[in-house]
């Protein structure tokens, strides 16, 4: 009854600009790309499966060494001090820290087991090819938890506090740290092999072969400009094209709830827009970090600890912390600004950029949480008592909802709004091709 028409069956249609196009397979190392807006589509990878397999199970394995054994030990005049990333969340949580020492455990414990776990589960079940129910709700889960895992952040953490600390104190590094690094490649390589098609497909079909059916070159049925001009509809989450009708209900291939468009996509996004720069004062602006000294407490802000590595001559690090901390939210902020203001009849000018523009500030938002890893570790390597240590101040708390709510921020906007509003007067050639074929991935 809500099956879709047979003259849209090879059609699939933009997620950030919503132009239905032609569906294409892309050859394995390269991405399919929307010729309008520049999204990537997809992107091919051999064996995705078996590989994505053998690098999930070498990450859980090597999960808990990472996560339990010592990462380092900074010794310095006859003190010493050892942390684990464990250590690291519990210390934020007896300080009272609740708020951040949540947000630290779910990025850089909980999420990255549950990927892993997921994605070894569906893997060998799809090697073994056996296709139950549960493989479409968790590889949904698998692909919404991808931006809230940052442990490649906290990898970063942890090469700038050695930096931080080399000139003050000797480094012993002990095996976590190289499980920890490892963990974090395999993850990564995971998610560059996924193939976030290809899977779906599989799921979907219970043991297809998985390919996409490519338009024959002498279809004549003319695309319509976008999906919803069309009465069709697609999910946010596997990308397959519903009628309209389904509007509410449940995605036929993956069980998302299907939305035309992200409900209250606009007001949420102001909403949250407007807590993050509430936040953002009191998180520059207070102190972040306070080392007492024979038991003198000396409190430093963001920018105190970014003119410090300066002063000092790293000029590199300091670099990446003033982006990271300060630049990131800012310009996530004033870009979510631009967003919003071009959802409004008239504004829709330089598109493609603005396209772009979204799409980095999905992608910077995670990067600012490095200073609180830094901090996380800090407080734990550096606690000697009374002679000195290192605490958490209270823009901690403030920062970290900030980067919270500018990720929810940039989820909850519908980047298709900004094109609504737009005439397109392309001509029926981009209708009549394949989305855009775009270089090797790496």
């Amino acid at each position: 009854m809500h099956s879709l028409p047979d003259s849209f069956a090879h059609f699939t249609a933009c997620p950030d600009c919503d132009l239905l196009l032609q569906k294409a397979e892309a050859p394995t190392g390269y991405s399919v790309v929307c010729p309008r807006c520049g999204k990537t589509l997809s992107r091919s990878s051999a064996a995705s499966i078996s590989k994505v397999l053998a690098l999930s199970i070498a990450g859980l394995l090597l999960y808990l060494p990472a996560m339990l054994l010592p990462l380092m030990t900074f010794k310095s005049f006859g003190f010493s001090g050892s942390a684990n990333i464990l250590e690291s969340i519990l210390n934020f949580y007896r300080n009272d820290y609740y708020f951040v020492a949540l947000m630290v455990l779910l990025s850089a414990v909980v999420f990255p087991l549950i990927l892993l776990t997921t994605i070894f589960y569906i893997t060998y079940k799809l090697q073994r090819k056996r296709y139950p129910s549960v493989l479409r709700a968790l590889f949904r889960l698998h692909l919404h938890l991808e931006e809230w895992a940052m442990i490649e952040v906290y990898l970063l953490g942890i090469l700038i506090t050695i930096i931080k600390m080399s000139g003050t104190s000797s480094i012993a590094y002990h095996s976590g740290i190289l499980c920890f690094s490892c963990l974090v490649l395999i993850t990564l390589a995971i998610s560059t092999i996924v193939d976030r098609d290809l899977f779906w497909q599989i799921i979907e079909d219970e043991g297809g072969e998985g390919k996409v059916e490519v338009l024959p070159g002498q279809h004549d049925q003319e695309a319509p400009q976008t999906a919803a001009e069309k009465g069709l509809i697609l999910c946010h989450t596997c990308h397959k094209l519903s009628s309209v009708s389904l509007a509410g209900s449940g995605c036929p291939r993956c069980r998302a709830i299907l939305q035309q468009r992200k409900p209250h996509s606009v007001a949420r996004t102001w909403a949250l827009v407007i807590t993050s720069t509430i936040f953002l004062a009191p998180a520059n602006l207070l102190p972040i970090m306070e080392v007492d000294f024979l038991g003198i407490p000396d409190r430093s802000t963001i920018v105190d600890g970014i003119i410090h590595f300066l002063q000092d001559g790293s000029y590199f690090i300091g670099l990446i912390i003033l982006t990271a901390s300060i630049l990131i939210p800012v310009f996530k902020i004033v870009g979510l600004l631009i967003l919003l203001r071009a959802t409004r009849p008239g504004h829709d000018h330089f598109l493609v950029q603005k396209a772009r523009l979204y799409r980095f500030i999905a992608f910077v938002g995670r990067w600012s949480m490095l200073d609180i890893f830094v901090i996380a570790l800090l407080s734990v390597l550096v606690n000697y008592g009374f002679f000195t240590s290192i605490h958490t101040a209270p823009a901690a708390t403030y920062f970290a909802f900030v980067v919270a709510a500018t990720m929810f921020a940039a989820m909850t906007f519908d980047p298709r709004i900004i094109w609504d509003s737009h005439a397109v007067k392309e001509n029926s050639q981009h209708h009549e091709q394949p989305a855009t074929l775009l270089g090797k991935t790496p």
